[in-house]
This record gives structure tokens, C-alpha cells and sequence, in this order.
């Protein structure tokens, strides 16, 4: 009997999407941590906040280096150079006992994260037609929220059968046999690509001439609704174990575990996302912002009922982050698409995720600060007005935005 062969279009994809999901066990085995951590006095939640925030702050910074190179050279040794940084990283963490050398090892790692979102771009533009692209970055999201969910089950176990160390150590072996797979495999897929591909890569625009686009197309302005997202988005999800502890005063293994609901809504929440853009709304800023007042009344119940039942208060939560998560994919990989015919998608997705991570570290340590100082039922509503301001903001620039995509 013979059996069909997988083409190299989607063995590549089956690639990208291994390595997204070990990206995001490499980053969130940190914020998944976070509750036992400051349980058995690791550090204080201050100072977690402080080294969440190094990550975040290196990881938009290294967006917009790694948009930029990736549309300018191999993209597959970008990726090559963020996982060999990871490993090493998560190999050597649970070795620090210092909340400053955590910090600065954390914040290299963030660096180390942000060489694979834009490599991946442009990868998935070059090589793929819409209705591949659209397949691919699905999968490949589909892939982080399986990561998110496998890790949120990796540190409770690791947290019973030895310490929150565990998590560590197991990331740092996946990202070393993940290097092995994607030197030996990437190279020989890209080429059988590649001999299917006539396309030459777009000329490169002057930084000038892509400003000038940015502007007019309204994404200067969309930028600071990514940033929001952001905030709520990463923010919401690194400390919901830590406010289960303290609401319910549950065990922080149980509180984590409880986590791995969330990333099913989230998965479900893309999907509809991209189905809403596709029947109804055709636009990523019309939908974003429909996305951010949905976000604000879930935060405006979350309000009411926050101390209420942890069941609840868990749903309410995943719906809040299954939201944002369809605002990001909307934001972040749909939206830079659209400059891809200037040979500016990575470059693009660089610029984009890099005010995702800066919402992310304004979250990191904001939350921390309005927990530990007013307590979490202002913590909750405060989450609110930033959907508030995420609508305004979109409603602002969905007039440049609208024209632009009406003339390309």
C-alpha cells in the first residue's frame, strides 16, 4: 500500500509551527511560574513584575531588529540564533539567585524570543498564497496556545515531583533538540520551495518611503491599540494564577493548572476571528475595535463578580484574553500581510509586536503595583478603561486605515 507524501509546504509549516510552540514554552514557563515562585519566596511579586517587564522590554525592542533583518537576509538563521539563545537562557536560570542577574538573563532570553515572529512572516509571505498564509499562521498560532496549555500542566507536575526549577530545565531541552530538528530539516525544506518558487524577493523601500506609509495608512496611530492588547492580552494571563491565590486562597500548583482553560477559548477566539474577517468584517481595525468593547464589558462583569466563584471568574477571564488574542492575531499577523507587497511584512510584523511587548511591560509590572497597592477589584476595573481606550483608539484611525486598504 503506498501512502501519499506530505508536500514540502506543509512540512515547512508542520516546522514553524514546532518552533512557535517551543518559543512559548521557552517564555511563559517564567510567568506560569510566577505564583509558586513568590509562594516559596523566591522573590517578592514586585520584583517578578521586574523581571517579567525585562523580557517584555527586550522583546519589543528585538522585534523591530529582527523585522528588519529578516527582510533582509536569511531568515532561517535568525531563527537558528533566537534558539540557541532560549536554550541557553532556560538552561541557566534556575541557577540564579539574584532577582538582578534573573533579570538580566530573562531580559536576554525576551531577546533571544523575538527572532522568531517576524523570520516566520516572512517566511509564510514568500512562500505561500493568501489562502496558504491564512492556513499557516493559523497553525502556527494553533501552536503557541498548545504550548500555553501543556506548560500550565509542566509546572503544576514539575512543582509535585520536584520544585519550580522543573519548568526550566524541561524548556531548555526542548530547545535544544527543536535546533537539531530545524538545522537538519529547514535548510533542505526551503530549497525544494524555493525550485517551486519563481518569485524574487520585493525590492527593499527606503525607511522614508515606509514611514510615509505608515502614516497615511493610520498604523502610527494603530500602534498604540496594539500596545493595549498587549497589556491586557500577556498581562491578564501571567497574573491570573497569582490573583486566584490570593482571591480564593487556593494552592498556587492548583491555581496554574486552572490556566490551561484558557488557551482553548483563546484558540476558539482566533478561529472565530478569522471567520468574523472573512463573512462580516473585512477589516482588521472594524473588527479590533468591536473586539475592544466586547473586552470591556466582560471586564465590567469580571468587576462585579470577581470574588464571587473561581469557575466564574475563570470564564470570565478566558473570554477576556480569548478576545484580545483575536485582536492580536487581527493586529499582528493579518494586518502587516497588507504590506507585503512592498517587501515590508517582517519589517512590518516587527514594528507591531514590538508595541505589543511594550503594553506587555507596562502590564508586567503595573499590575503588580495596582494589585499589591489598591488590591484586585481596582486592578480588574482599570483593565476596563484600557478596553475603553483600545476602542477609541481604533475608532480613531479606522478612517486611514478603511482608505488605505480600499487602494492597495
Amino acid at each position: 500500500m503506498r501512502t501519499k507524501k506530505m508536500s514540502p509546504a506543509v512540512l515547512l509549516c508542520a516546522l514553524l509551527s514546532l518552533l512557535y510552540f517551543t518559543s512559548y514554552i521557552t517564555r511563559l514557563n517564567f510567568s506560569a511560574s510566577i505564583a509558586e515562585m513568590v509562594q516559596v519566596g523566591v522573590f517578592t511579586k514586585t520584583e517578578a513584575g521586574l523581571i517579567g517587564t525585562a523580557l517584555f522590554f527586550t522583546y519589543g525592542f528585538g522585534q523591530i531588529i529582527s523585522g528588519f533583518l529578516s527582510d533582509k537576509f536569511d531568515p532561517g538563521k535568525i531563527i537558528s540564533m533566537g534558539l540557541v539563545l532560549t536554550t541557553l537562557c532556560n538552561l541557566f536560570f534556575p541557577f540564579q539567585n539574584s532577582v538582578i542577574l534573573m533579570s538580566v538573563l530573562w531580559g536576554i532570553n525576551g531577546f533571544a524570543q523575538a527572532l522568531f515572529w517576524p523570520p516566520i512572516v516572512r517566511i509564510l509571505s514568500h512562500y505561500y498564497d493568501d489562502n496558504g498564509y491564512t492556513k499557516g499562521t493559523l497553525a502556527v498560532i494553533y501552536a503557541c496556545h498548545a504550548a500555553t496549555m501543556l506548560i500550565y500542566v509542566i509546572v503544576p507536575v514539575g512543582i509535585n515531583i520536584a520544585d519550580w526549577r522543573f519548568a526550566f530545565f524541561f524548556a531548555a531541552l526542548l530547545g535544544a533538540v527543536v535546533l537539531a530538528v530545524w538545522s537538519a530539516g529547514y535548510p533542505v525544506l526551503i530549497k525544494k520551495m524555493s525550485s517551486a518558487d519563481s518569485d524574487t524577493d520585493a525590492p527593499a523601500n527606503p525607511s522614508g518611503a515606509l514611514l510615509k506609509v505608515l502614516a497615511a495608512s493610520g498604523v502610527l496611530v494603530i500602534t498604540v491599540a496594539i500596545a493595549l492588547q498587549g497589556y491586557l492580552k500577556d498581562g491578564i494571563q501571567s497574573w491570573l494564577p497569582t490573583f486566584f491565590t490570593e482571591v480564593f486562597n487556593m494552592q498556587s500548583a492548583d491555581a496554574i493548572l486552572l490556566n490551561i482553560f484558557i488557551p482553548l477559548v483563546n484558540m476558539l477566539f482566533v478561529s472565530l476571528s478569522v471567520f468574523m474577517f472573512r463573512r462580516v468584517f473585512r477589516n482588521e481595525i472594524t473588527e479590533s475595535m468591536f473586539l475592544f468593547g466586547v473586552t470591556a464589558l466582560l471586564c465590567i462583569l469580571l468587576a462585579v463578580f470577581y470574588s464571587s466563584s473561581p469557575m466564574f471568574s475563570l470564564i470570565l477571564a478566558a473570554l477576556i484574553t480569548g478576545s484580545m488574542h483575536a485582536v492580536n492575531s487581527m493586529l499582528i499577523s493579518f494586518l502587516p500581510r497588507r504590506f507585503e507587497r512592498i517587501g515590508k511584512a517582517a519589517t512590518v510584523t516587527g514594528i507591531c509586536n514590538a508595541t505589543v511587548y511594550v503594553g506587555s511591560a507596562a502590564s508586567s509590572y503595573g499590575i503588580a503595583l495596582t494589585a499589591s497597592a489598591f488590591g484586585w477589584l481596582p486592578t480588574v476595573l482599570s483593565w476596563g478603561g484600557v478596553a475603553l481606550l483600545g476602542v477609541a483608539v481604533c475608532a480613531i484611525s479606522l478612517k486611514k486605515w478603511t482608505k488605505y486598504i480600499k487602494s492597495n
